[in-house]
């Protein structure tokens, strides 16, 4: 009987609420300054090659605003028509802060984290002087955030300014395709 009785409280227990999952302790570590910067940075909107002029207007639009909400225009000065003084370097700092998370990151094939972008640098040059265009060379500036292209040369060639502005999109886009 006693066996009949086990068998019984054990058919019954196992027919009844499935078996909670044990919990076991972890330990986690905070992120690094650098794994929290990181990730912040992949929450931040990214720009892209083939945006046009209204879709980053429209990225950079909550960026602005958030600007706006501090008394401030676009380049960090004083909204036009508010009647405030320019802002102190702690108040642009701040502002530039809080604002961060809606600030666009650089299209990935320019930005300073890829470490293929100088080598998108590097055909985006190229493919400007397939079509012409005499004055034109890569330019990585330590602490820029983009790796990009300078046109004119030293003494500002305006020929190759507006050879390499009318196919800049058209070879960064071909460029970004290798």
């Amino acid at each position: 009987m006693k066996k009949a009785t086990l068998a019984l409280l054990l058919l019954l227990a196992a027919c009844g609420k499935p078996e909670a999952q044990p919990q076991v302790a972890s330990i986690s570590t905070p992120p690094s300054s650098a794994a929290t910067t990181s990730a912040a940075q992949e929450q931040r909107p990214r720009e892209r090659l083939d945006m046009t002029p209204e879709d980053f207007e429209a990225l950079q639009a909550p960026y602005d605003q958030c600007l706006a909400g501090f008394g401030l225009d676009k380049k960090g000065r004083s909204a036009e028509g508010s009647g405030r003084p320019e802002p102190t370097k702690e108040e642009l700092d701040k502002a530039l802060q809080a604002c961060e998370s809606k600030s666009p990151l650089p299209p990935w094939e320019k930005d300073t984290s890829n470490p293929e972008a100088l080598d998108f640098a590097n055909r985006v040059v190229q493919c400007l002087r397939g079509k012409g265009v005499r004055y034109v060379e890569v330019l990585n500036e330590p602490g820029s955030e983009i790796i990009s292209y300078a046109l004119g040369g030293p003494n500002n060639d305006a020929a190759s300014i507006s050879l390499g502005l009318e196919h800049a999109k058209e070879c960064e886009i071909a460029s970004s395709k290798k």
